[in-house]
């Protein structure tokens, strides 16, 4: 509960270029308000 976590979300795609050609995630990304990707 204090691990200083402020949220986990899930993106699905099969590459980085996958998701940033998501508009909505890659303004996201581009303004530092996702800070860690992490791929699985």
């Amino acid at each position: 509960m204090n691990a200083g976590v402020k949220g986990i979300f899930t993106m699905h795609g099969k590459t980085m270029e996958d998701i940033r050609n998501n508009r909505g995630i890659n303004q996201l990304i581009e303004t530092n308000q996702i800070e860690k990707v992490l791929f699985l």
